[in-house]
């Protein structure tokens, strides 16, 4: 489907979509005409509703069902025939909380980084709650040292913002900017034309987390959660993390709430102020013998 992807491309590019959107729903279309071995657009109705029962009956998880259903219903939308897909209900959405680590855990498992370079990548992860994009894409130009932030660019959503940059990771930058000689991207490609890919950064980061022997299922994207849940559990404004996070809502910050520790939130067991009654020595002996 060549010039069918093409003009498909053209039409989302031309309407402001992402391009992870674009690639998503081209694929979702190119994987139905593969499967009938046609063109999208000689298909039937029938055709359809078939092909969205075979991947009903399959294993396919609920969530990719539904992107090839936002995808094939767009491709018939864009060309005027959005009759062609059935309506489609899906279950509601399962929100699982993010796994987290202590600090304890996030400080042993760094400790394993084999270099320089992949040490300042995940402290810098860490220590300013970015995204894996968005810490490949940071540019020299973008520390301030000065006024102690990082000037984080085009982040999810394509808003720019700042974020906080710590005395301990201030001199691990320097080190490192000193060392690398860095002039445009922090952490730059090969090639050093361009910065270093996000495949190549979860790559490394699967090496350490396997030469640590984590038992916890772990992402690079766990250290983000654990800079919000590590400032919330230090009495850090939610307000403020959410700004530091860039969210757009406070109430996606809000999950940070619920996996925070429950000793850093000073919450106190009612048995520990019940009045529990005193026990004599007969009382006790008597217990005993009723349980041997």
């Amino acid at each position: 489907m060549g010039v069918l992807k093409d003009q498909m491309i053209n039409f989302m590019t031309l309407r402001g979509y992402s391009t992870k959107t674009i690639e998503s729903y081209t694929r979702s279309v190119e994987v139905m005409a593969y499967h009938f071995m046609k063109s999208p657009l000689s298909l039937t109705r029938r055709d359809v509703d078939e092909y969205f029962l075979c991947l009903r009956k399959s294993k396919l998880a609920d969530a990719s069902i539904h992107l090839a259903y936002q995808g094939i219903r767009f491709f018939y939308r864009m060309h005027r025939i959005s009759n062609m897909v059935p309506f489609l209900r899906f279950p509601g959405k399962f929100h699982r909380l993010p796994v987290v680590m202590s600090r304890t855990e996030v400080s042993n498992l760094l400790a394993h980084c084999t270099s320089l370079k992949s040490k300042v990548m995940f402290y810098l992860i860490y220590s300013c709650g970015l995204r894996v994009s968005e810490a490949a894409k940071i540019k020299v130009t973008d520390i301030d040292f000065d006024r102690k932030t990082i000037f984080v660019r085009r982040g999810k959503g394509k808003k720019d913002r700042y974020t906080v940059l710590g005395e301990k990771m201030a001199k691990m930058l320097r080190d490192y900017i000193l060392i690398h000689r860095s002039e445009d991207y922090l952490f730059p490609s090969k090639t050093g034309d361009s910065h270093l890919s996000v495949d190549a950064i979860q790559r490394r980061f699967r090496q350490i987390v396997s030469k640590a022997g984590m038992s916890k299922a772990i992402h690079v994207h766990t250290l983000r959660h654990c800079f919000a849940t590590h400032l919330l559990e230090n009495g850090t404004n939610l307000v403020y993390i959410m700004k530091l996070l860039g969210h757009s809502s406070i109430q996606t910050t809000m999950v940070y709430l619920h996996i925070q520790s429950i000793e850093s939130m000073n919450v106190q067991s009612p048995m520990d102020t019940l009045p529990m009654p005193t026990v004599t020595r007969t009382q006790q002996l008597e217990m005993f013998q009723q349980s041997a």
